[in-house]
């Protein structure tokens, strides 16, 4: 039996690495896999987006086979249309489509809360995350916006958000930043601006936690936030540095997304253009 995960991408809107604190909002960028249990090795198919590494496919099949006691091996094909490596969850996206999908097909049903549990782990596993990535997780499997303490492992938060006449404009640059050269020590200093964005959040003041947190994550690691000011200027709701960059993310009105964009596009970035997204994922067993 095989089975298919999709599951959503999402933005920043407070990094959990000053406070263990972390909240992010589900966009419409979606990230699937199919899983085929096998006889035995590991088979691994990118369409789309190639991440050039497979930590995380093994991390994930590992973390499964000793969940559920399976011997054998994976036949699986992963898609995103987001480059890795940029802030923009996929590292956490691939882990929940992965998860999700492979238990399915050894029969499994699993709660989003196993789903979550597992993924988290396996992103633990693999290196590919600072904190733990709870929250990023949380909202790329359950939609919508989600808040987490990364540090005891529990979703504080979870809600819709209204996405009427708002998109959401992703700014690409060509580089890229490893998660395991970050250290937490960095934000250390920056924890009140930090909490702040976390009071934000909560009171429901999303896009101005955006914009805190981006500044934040910017002052810690020296990643580039020009082009996020330029966004706001430019008439974004809120902007900033998604992840731990170098990517940004701005939420905008409809009638103001072009402009916006040819600001991103003028400071060298490659636009992307997103709803926000409050479904959850989905995963089902195929004969």
């Amino acid at each position: 039996m095989r089975a298919r995960a999709e599951v959503n991408s999402a933005v920043s809107v407070l990094n959990a690495a000053a406070t263990g604190f972390g909240a992010a909002i589900a966009i419409s960028a979606r990230i699937s896999a199919l899983a085929e249990p096998t006889d035995g090795g590991l088979e691994v198919t990118f369409e789309g987006v190639d991440p050039g590494d497979r930590r995380l496919v093994e991390a994930a099949a590992s973390v499964v086979s000793g969940e559920l006691g399976w011997t054998g091996g994976w036949r699986l094909v992963i898609r995103s249309e987001l480059p890795p490596r940029k802030g923009l969850k996929t590292s956490s996206a691939v882990s929940n489509a992965l998860i999700a999908s492979m238990c399915s097909a050894l029969g499994s049903d699993p709660s989003p809360s196993d789903v979550l549990r597992m993924s988290v782990l396996a992103s633990r596993m693999a290196n590919v995350t600072v904190t733990g990535a709870l929250d990023d997780a949380g909202a790329s499997l359950l939609g919508g916006f989600v808040m987490a303490d990364n540090d005891s492992g529990t979703i504080e938060v979870r809600r819709d958000v209204d996405p009427e006449g708002l998109e959401v404009l992703l700014g690409i640059p060509a580089g890229e930043l490893e998660k395991s050269a970050v250290s937490r020590e960095a934000f250390a200093p920056l924890v009140p601006a930090a909490l702040r964005a976390r009071d934000l959040a909560l009171e429901g003041r999303y896009w101005d936690a955006m914009t805190v947190n981006g500044l934040v994550v910017s002052a810690a690691l020296g990643v580039d936030s020009v082009p996020a000011a330029e966004a706001i200027r430019a008439g974004a709701l809120g902007a900033g540095i998604t992840g731990m960059g170098p990517a940004i993310a701005a939420v905008v009105p409809e009638d103001a997304a072009e402009r916006i964009a040819s600001s991103l596009a003028r400071a060298g970035l490659m636009v992307m253009r997103y709803r926000l997204e409050n479904e959850p994922g989905v995963w089902n067993a195929e004969i």
